[in-house]
């Protein structure tokens, strides 16, 4: 049997919920088991939140605290690792390195789910720092998908929404906000909507009249996917 190993914090409630829902589509697929699961719960500190998610800035600082986990993981008996957190697949090159066992990567798994769906437009939903990478937009380039951003404004309102998810504040209002920003990057040409930002998916309500592809839903498809490998 193998055993998942999560760099979890990165924020808590998304932690929990990759948690939850891992279990829940194991009984789904008849694995017959609950799943062996090693949560590590990153002991970072909350000034880093504003400057990575508001200002795009400072991401570096988590290299420590990531790779400490991964190895913490790996010895605790992980028999591969995830890391619920889009912004901070920045440094997976870094994690991966420091461990001997593998780590899925949101980014490898979503470029193959959006090749799947044959998506070749996408309006991206994520953090400052994700934004100012460009990590979305190197990998599925290779795809030849193409990106549609928010515009300065709606970005600014992601931040904050995101801010306030990762610090457990979960709004009605928020659904509202995020509905609008969906129907501005239709409009731009989007054809669905990447929610490029594990904490997105706690936002209730999000209406949009295109589809809504949620990297937490495809990371967790990978981390079953793996589980039930003989």
């Amino acid at each position: 049997m193998k055993t998942l190993g999560i760099l979890g914090g990165v924020g808590p409630e998304t932690t929990s919920k990759v948690y939850h829902s891992v279990i829940d589509s194991i009984r789904k697929s008849g694995g017959g088991y609950y799943p062996a699961i090693t949560i590590y719960n990153l002991p970072w500190p909350f000034s880093l939140e504003d400057d990575m998610i508001l200002y795009g800035k400072n991401s570096e600082k988590m290299i420590p605290y990531l790779v400490n986990g991964a190895k913490i993981l790996e010895k605790s008996g992980a028999s591969f690792g995830i890391l619920p957190c889009n912004t901070l697949h920045k440094h997976i090159g870094e994690i991966r390195s420091s461990v001997k066992i593998p780590f899925l990567s949101i980014l490898e798994e979503t470029k193959s789910k959006l090749k799947s769906l044959n998506v070749h437009r996408v309006g991206i939903l994520a953090s400052q720092t994700t934004i100012n990478s460009n990590l979305y937009g190197e990998i599925l380039k290779e795809n030849s998908i193409d990106l549609v951003y928010p515009n300065k404004i709606e970005q600014n309102a992601i931040n904050k929404i995101i801010v306030e998810l990762v610090r457990g504040k979960q709004r009605k209002v928020h659904g509202t906000t995020m509905s609008m920003i969906c129907r501005s990057l239709k409009k731009n040409g989007a054809k669905s909507i990447l929610l490029a930002c594990t904490d997105l998916q706690l936002v209730a309500n999000i209406n949009s009249s295109i589809p809504i592809i949620d990297t937490t839903e495809v990371l967790v498809e990978a981390s079953v996917r793996e589980l039930l490998k003989k």
